[in-house]
């Protein structure tokens, strides 16, 4: 199944699905639901057809569609979603290249390749803004013309951080699955992660959308053929030597960020070498090798 989300204007605040019908009328085939990339236009039930935005990429739809979904946001705008049933014939690669992925809060991203992507704290830069609107809220009448204008403003940019994120992990996530044949990452245990009662911690973590990002990649990787690995979430990265592979459990402690291995003489960076040693045990998962955590 593929979903086609088509962004669309309309008068009506109304929202259903309706499912595909096609029949034959004096002769002729017609449907419900007809989609014209085109001439930018959708003949939807009860509204005849409807100028639309999206997919400027794109002239046509393959497959059949299923349905359609008219929806509104908070903001006031309407967006219709089509379901679409192709089949898509999905090749595994032969992997030739693999990157171990570091996720944090800092940096968004570090793979083994020394490439990082930053954390663009996107909420954090509307935040005295929202602060803002929400006080000025709070002094409207409810229900009122300027309660609502102040409501809907709050609501558009909740949606405009919404967007951008989705867009920048969208990148992040095509460029690594791109280049890369394996990608292995941390399975990061979230939920518990948000456990932590440090409420700029907290707020840093809902900001990254680090969960968000490893789905992405994941589902990426399985519809281009890529091998995606998650590594358990208790497999200690960062108390691992990349050299000499001695564990010292005094590194979990997270201020440390640089160490000296009396063992072996290395000099270990923590992010650096939890990505290396992340991509060392997706080389283990892929060739069967046994691993020790």
């Amino acid at each position: 199944m593929a979903t086609l989300g088509l962004r669309v204007r309309l008068v009506d605040s109304l929202s259903y699905r309706t499912s595909y019908i096609r029949n034959t009328h004096k002769g002729k085939e017609c449907s419900n639901i007809e989609l014209d990339l085109l001439t930018r236009n959708i003949k939807l039930p009860k509204l005849g057809k409807v100028k639309i935005r999206g997919y400027r990429n794109r002239e046509r739809i393959e497959g059949k569609i299923v349905n359609a979904t008219i929806s509104r946001e908070t903001t006031n705008k309407y967006y219709v979603s089509v379901l679409v049933e192709e089949d898509i014939l999905i090749e595994k690669v032969t992997p030739t290249t693999i990157v171990g992925i570091d996720l944090g809060l800092k940096d968004l991203v570090i793979t083994s390749d020394r490439v990082k992507y930053g954390n663009e704290k996107v909420l954090m830069k509307y935040e005295k803004r929202l602060k803002r609107l929400k006080k000025e809220l709070s002094r409207r009448e409810k229900g009122s013309k300027n309660y609502l204008k102040t409501k809907e403003k709050i609501a558009r940019i909740h949606a405009k951080i919404k967007n951008y994120r989705k867009h920048y992990l969208n990148d992040i996530a095509n460029e690594i699955v791109n280049e890369h044949d394996i990608i292995v990452t941390e399975n990061l245990l979230v939920k518990d992660m948000f456990k932590d009662k440090r409420k700029t911690f907290n707020k840093s973590l809902s900001d990254s959308a680090i969960s968000k990002l490893r789905s992405l990649i994941e589902w990426k990787c399985k519809i281009k053929g890529k091998i995606y690995y998650k590594i358990s979430a208790y497999y200690p990265s960062s108390q691992i030597c990349s050299h000499c592979g001695y564990k010292n459990s005094k590194l979990k402690d997270l201020s440390i960020r640089e160490y000296d291995y009396k063992e072996c003489g290395a000099h270990n960076d923590r992010d650096i070498n939890a990505r290396l040693n992340i991509l060392f045990e997706g080389l283990k998962l892929q060739y069967n090798l046994f691993s020790i955590v």
